[in-house]
């Protein structure tokens, strides 16, 4: 199994951004030449001259890498939605699974280990014929789950978690994000619901950030509330 980690979410805005360069930041203090890659993203418009994703760049900067954004970023769409609705909807050409691994590849020559988020859910179609587990399955990396505390959470999780054990991917932890500063009960307990359905431990609980900026001291903040 290659050296990195692959952070997937159970859907959408469940705050994988946030992790995965919080868990950079946070790794590039014990990792001499630590890689960062979201391979497929989409998005309302091209967010700035340099990157097209936010999500792009907001991880780029937790680390301050400076990389060619097309290694770091293979496939980008400016169309909110999954690459594969995304490239027909804009008549572009599809997402090429090859392609993407073969920056993948490129960017486990030069660094030592490469954290890879992913997009929407684990079966968000990339293009006709293959979703974001097909290209995990290529990567052969091990995954961190970053799900949420709402109403729903326990079902999302474990279709994850079932797809991900069916497929033999490795997890090493799921990561409950966005949890409210003032929780009510079944928020509180969903953590411990889902370590005890699963199986698999919970890595932590990270409390609910508003997005304005996100700055080096938030990175600081989320990454004392994970253990890995």
């Amino acid at each position: 199994m290659a050296k990195g980690i692959f952070i997937i979410g159970t859907d959408t805005n469940v705050g994988k951004t946030l992790i995965t360069a919080s868990l950079a930041w946070m790794l590039s203090k014990r990792i001499n030449r630590l890689g960062i890659m979201k391979p497929f993203a989409t998005g309302e418009k091209p967010y700035s001259k340099r990157y097209r994703s936010e999500d792009v760049a907001i991880l780029c900067e937790s680390i301050g890498i400076v990389e060619n954004e097309e290694n770091v970023n293979p496939y980008y769409f400016p169309l909110p939605c999954s690459p594969f609705m995304a490239a027909e909807l804009l008549k572009l050409n599809q997402v090429e699974l090859n392609y993407a691994y073969e920056k993948y590849e490129y960017l486990t020559r030069i660094y030592d280990y490469v954290l890879v988020e992913g997009i929407g859910g684990l079966l968000v179609p990339l293009n006709s014929k293959s979703t974001l587990l097909d290209f995990i399955k290529l990567v052969n990396l091990e995954v961190i789950i970053v799900t949420r505390p709402s109403v729903g959470t326990l079902n999302h999780t474990l279709l994850t978690v079932r797809e991900c054990v069916a497929n033999r991917i490795a997890i090493k932890g799921i990561i409950v994000n966005q949890m409210p500063s003032k929780p009510n009960e079944i928020e509180m307990r969903t953590p411990h619901f889902i370590e005890t359905l699963t199986k698999i431990p919970i890595l932590g609980i990270v409390p609910y950030i508003e997005f304005l900026t996100y700055t080096v001291e938030i990175f600081k903040k989320v990454s004392t509330s994970i253990k890995i």
